[in-house]
C-alpha cells in the first residue's frame, strides 16, 4: 500500500520530465541536422555555380567531352565530390564518375527543377545532390552541372550527441526520482501513517497507534481517527470483558442454557446443556431445536415460549433417567423473536430426596418394631404377668433383647454419623493383606459353622503391604461376612481372599447365597437399604453403608457383583503402601 501511494505521486512528474527531455533532445538534434544540411546545401550550390562558370568556356568553345571529363575529374579529386555535365536535353557531356548512383528518374526530376528555378537540390540519407544551369556569355542555356557529395563527407555525426542526450535524460531521471521522493516524503508519509493506523484498527488493535502529528490539512482527520480508535478500543474492551464474564458464567453453570433464533436454529448451547443432550464440540449450533432437544415435550415448550408465553415443566429423559426442570421464556427486549430455555438437572436432588424418604421410612420401621414389642411386653406385664414369676422373667428377657437391638441401632447410627463427618480417628499401619483377613476369619469361623456353612480363606503370601487401620478394616470384613452369612442357605460356602490390581490390593468376600437383583446393586450401600426385606434375616441395614464409608476413608473403593441364585461377591480395594 505505501509504495503504491508514493509511486502514484512521483510517477507522473517523472514521466513528464522524461518526455520533456526526450522531446527537447530529439527536436534539438533534428533542428541541428536540418541547419547543417541547409548550410552544406548552400555551400554545394555555390560550388556548383563556380564549376558551371569554369565549364562555360569549355562549352562555348565547343569543348570536347574529354576536356569536360578532365574538368570534372579535377574538381572531384580536389573536393572529393562527383561532378557531371549535361546538355539542355539531359544528355551527359562529361563526368568524373561514369558509375554514378543517380537514377534516370532523379536526373529528370533535377533537370526539371533546375530548368524551372535555375538550381536545385536533392537530399537523401546517403548523399546530397545539387545542380545549376550553365549559361553562355549571351545568357543562353548551355546545359547544367550536377554535384553529388556523400553524407559522410559533410553531414554532422549525431551519435555522440545522442549518447550525450541519453546520459542527460538518465541523470535527470535519477535526480528527478530522488527529488520527487524527497519532496513527496512530507506529503505522503502522513497518509501512509494513517493507512497503517487504519489497518491496525481493522486487525483489532485500537491502542498505541502511531497517528501523524502536525500533518497540516490532515491534522483534523488524524485527530478524529485517533479519538475514534480510543472510543472503539474502550467499547470493544468493555464488550470483551463482559463477554468473557458471560462465557465464564455459562461454562461453569450446572444448569443448561439454550438460545434459539426465531427460525428455531440454536444460537447458544452451554457445556451443561451439551452434556444433558449429549451434543459435544459445538455440534449443536445452527441445528434446529427439534434435532437438539429430541423430546416432544421440550419442543412443545419451546414453541409456546416462542409465542410469548413463559413455560415451565418437569420431566425425566434419557437412559440415565435425568430429572429436569425446564423453563422457556421469550427474549423480547434483547433478542427479539429469540427464545431462552433453562434446564435444571434435579436428578441428584431427587435421588437425595428418595434417600431421605427411605431413611426416614427405614428408621421408623427399625424403631417401630422393637418399640411395639416393648409396648406389648410392658402391657402384658401390667395385665398380670408380674404375678407369674417365670413368665415375667421371660418377658423381661425379651425386653432386654429389644433394648439391645435398639441400642445397636442407635450405636450404628452414631458410628455412621461420626464416620461421615470424618470424626472417627484412624490409626494407619503398614500391614500385610493376609494379616487383615486373619482376625475376621478367626472371629467369624464359629458363627459361620453354627449356621451350617463353611468359611475358607485363601490369601497369597507375596502380596505387598498396605497402609490401613487394622481394627477398622477387620470391622469391614466382619460386616461383609455377616452379610454373606444372612443370605447364604445352610450347606453354602463363604470365601475370603485378596489379589493385586495395579497400585491397589483388592479384598473380596464371596458367597454361594441367593444373590442380589441387578436393580438393587447400585443402592445396597445406602443406609437402611435392603434388597429383599422378606429375606433380610434381621439387622439394621447399616452394615454395608458403614463399610463403604470406612473403605473410602482409606482411599479405596467398594463394590459388589452378583447374579440371583448364584451368589454374590463383595470387593473393596486399598492402596499399596
Amino acid at each position: 500500500m505505501q509504495p503504491r501511494i508514493r509511486w502514484r505521486k512521483a510517477l507522473p512528474f517523472l514521466v513528464l520530465l522524461v518526455l520533456g527531455l526526450v522531446v527537447f533532445t530529439v527536436g534539438g538534434l533534428n533542428i541541428l541536422r536540418r541547419q547543417d544540411d541547409g548550410r552544406w546545401e548552400a555551400h554545394l550550390i555555390d560550388l556548383a555555380h563556380l564549376i558551371a562558370s569554369s565549364a562555360q568556356t569549355e562549352i562555348d568553345n565547343f569543348g570536347e567531352s574529354a576536356d569536360l571529363n578532365r574538368l570534372a575529374a579535377h574538381y572531384a579529386d580536389t573536393l572529393e565530390i562527383s561532378v557531371q555535365f549535361f546538355n539542355p536535353e539531359g544528355l551527359l557531356l562529361g563526368s568524373s564518375d561514369f558509375n554514378s548512383s543517380l537514377s534516370p528518374i532523379l536526373i529528370n526530376d533535377l533537370v526539371e527543377r533546375i530548368l524551372s528555378d535555375g538550381q536545385g537540390a536533392w537530399l537523401s540519407d546517403e548523399d546530397i545532390t545539387v545542380g545549376t544551369v550553365i549559361r553562355g556569355a549571351d545568357q543562353g542555356l548551355l546545359g547544367f552541372v550536377l554535384i553529388q557529395a556523400p553524407s559522410v563527407s559533410f553531414r554532422l555525426d549525431l551519435i555522440p550527441l545522442w549518447n550525450l542526450g541519453a546520459i542527460v535524460i538518465l541523470v535527470a531521471l535519477v535526480i528527478g526520482l530522488v527529488l520527487a521522493m524527497v519532496i513527496q516524503e512530507h506529503a505522503v508519509k502522513p497518509v501512509e501513517d494513517l493507512i497503517i493506523a487504519v489497518q491496525q484498527m481493522r486487525s483489532g488493535n485500537f491502542h498505541n497507534l502511531a497517528f501523524p502529528a502536525g500533518a497540516n490539512e490532515l491534522q483534523d482527520l488524524s485527530q478524529s481517527l485517533k479519538d475514534m480508535a480510543q472510543q472503539l478500543g474502550d467499547q470493544i474492551g468493555a464488550l470483551t470483558t463482559e463477554r468473557a464474564k458471560l462465557s465464564a458464567v455459562l461454562n461453569q453453570m450446572t444448569d443448561g442454557v439454550l438460545i434459539a433464533d426465531p427460525e428455531g436454529r440454536v444460537q447458544l448451547l452451554n457445556p451443561a446443556a451439551e452434556r444433558i443432550f449429549q451434543v459435544g464440540g459445538q455440534r449443536g449450533l445452527q441445528r434446529s431445536v427439534v434435532e437438539v432437544l429430541r423430546y416432544h415435550q421440550l419442543v412443545d415448550l419451546w414453541r409456546m415460549a416462542r409465542e410469548g408465553q413463559r413455560q415451565t415443566t418437569m420431566l425425566e429423559i434419557g437412559p440415565q433417567h435425568l430429572f429436569l426442570q425446564v423453563t422457556g421464556m421469550p427474549l423480547k427486549a434483547s433478542l427479539k423473536g429469540s427464545t431462552l430455555i433453562l434446564f435444571q438437572d434435579l436428578t441428584q436432588l431427587r435421588r437425595l430426596e428418595t434417600v431421605r424418604r427411605d431413611f426416614i421410612s427405614n428408621v421408623s420401621h427399625e424403631l417401630r418394631t422393637p418399640l411395639a414389642s416393648l409396648k406389648a411386653l410392658a402391657e402384658t406385664l401390667q395385665e398380670g404377668a408380674l404375678d407369674d414369676p417365670p413368665a415375667a422373667q421371660r418377658f423381661i428377657t425379651r425386653m432386654e433383647t429389644e433394648i439391645d437391638n435398639l441400642t445397636q441401632l442407635v450405636n450404628e447410627l452414631l458410628e455412621l454419623s461420626r464416620i461421615e463427618s470424618g470424626k472417627v480417628p484412624l490409626s494407619f499401619h503398614r500391614i500385610q493383606p493376609c494379616d487383615l483377613l486373619s482376625p475376621a476369619f478367626e472371629r467369624m469361623t464359629l458363627q459361620v459353622e453354627r449356621a451350617g456353612l463353611s468359611l475358607m480363606m485363601d490369601c497369597p503370601p507375596d502380596l505387598p503391604p498396605v497402609f490401613a487401620d487394622p481394627d477398622r478394616i477387620t470391622q469391614v470384613m466382619i460386616n461383609l461376612i455377616h452379610n454373606a452369612l444372612k443370605f447364604t442357605p445352610p450347606g453354602g460356602q463363604i470365601s475370603l481372599s485378596a489379589y493385586r490390581d495395579g497400585d491397589y490390593i483388592v479384598f473380596f468376600v464371596k458367597d454361594t447365597g441367593v444373590g442380589i437383583p441387578k436393580k438393587d446393586l447400585s443402592r445396597i450401600f445406602e443406609r437402611f437399604y435392603k434388597a429383599d426385606r422378606a429375606r433380610t434375616g434381621g439387622g439394621t441395614g447399616l452394615g454395608l453403608s458403614i463399610a463403604r464409608h470406612m473403605v473410602e476413608s482409606h482411599g479405596g473403593f467398594i463394590w459388589a457383583e452378583s447374579e440371583e441364585a448364584q451368589g454374590s461377591t463383595f470387593y473393596f480395594s486399598l492402596p499399596v503402601a
